[in-house]
């Protein structure tokens, strides 16, 4: 098994209580303390192998994919969301479901015959933390199940339909900065897909980054400068978006520092200047 994570230590957890031996190789300090066979190899010397990847980054090289069988767990209902972070990606899109997807690898990224998927209903509520706990849980529940169930011919893997599919990117820092011009349907999304241990949501002001940790929505058509602050009271900082208001409520400096937004900030400034 390759790969990094805590993915990789849920489908671990599956693995190694029905598959013995279960060789590792990872990154990951938890991972590694869990694991009884670590492997230092590089992915050229394996040949007739079944090798498992979860929560692994590089590109797995064609002739590794041609000399075995590589099967790759991906969290999104593949063939939509192939590439990174895709369970934050498809809660910003407000897809009606999300899921996971154990499959063939081929050279492409996240390509190749579908073995399993796992498929749930975004309720609209729960956070990318609260769904990759779900899947997490899931694939230890039923990895090893299906994998004896591929090996043994009773799973029939099914093509991609790539008509469907769609590719998503590796977010950075700047993705997590609010984007006051996105309407509220949006920005409740944003602050469901960017929650700990994924870098959270900021705002810039006067050159300084400030971690927004929680927010309310105020409905409003009214139209008005938009990522300005328009009111400051008890509930915190009213900035306005398309469809309503983002108030602002806790911010913390990025030494985990709370901040008193009465003092820090003035009702008619903008936010999201250069840092």
């Amino acid at each position: 098994m390759f790969g990094d994570g805590w993915g990789a230590i849920a489908v671990y957890k599956g693995l190694s209580d029905f598959f013995l031996p279960v060789f590792v190789q990872t990154n990951d300090d938890e991972l590694r303390s869990m694991a009884k066979r670590e492997i230092a190899h590089s992915l050229s010397q394996y040949s007739g192998e079944l090798l498992l990847f979860a929560g692994y980054k590089p590109l797995v090289p064609e002739e590794v994919l041609r000399k075995n069988t590589c099967i790759n767990i991906h969290y999104s209902l593949l063939p939509a969301y192939r590439g990174m972070h895709s369970t934050v990606w498809a809660i910003l899109n407000d897809e009606p479901y999300l899921g996971a997807t154990i499959h063939l690898m081929s050279p492409y990224i996240d390509d190749g015959p579908i073995i399993y998927q796992y498929k749930v209903e975004n309720d609209f509520v729960s956070t990318s933390c609260d769904y990759m706990n779900m899947f997490n849980k899931k694939m230890t529940e039923v990895v090893s199940g299906v994998l004896s169930d591929y090996i043994n011919g009773d799973i029939i893997p099914t093509e991609q339909d790539k008509s469907k599919a769609s590719w998503v990117g590796k977010r950075n820092e700047k993705d997590c900065q609010i984007d006051f011009t996105k309407p509220i349907s949006y920005q409740k999304a944003f602050f469901r897909a960017l929650v700990s241990p994924y870098p959270m949501p900021y705002i810039v002001y006067k050159r300084t980054k400030y971690i927004v940790t929680k927010v309310a929505f105020h409905p409003s058509n009214v139209v008005t400068h938009l990522g300005r602050i328009l009111n400051i009271d008890a509930d915190g900082l009213w900035v306005k978006v398309p469809g309503g208001y983002m108030i602002i409520k806790e911010l913390i400096d990025e030494s985990g520092n709370k901040i008193d937004v009465s003092d820090k900030f003035r009702i008619g400034q903008y936010l999201n200047d250069r840092l």
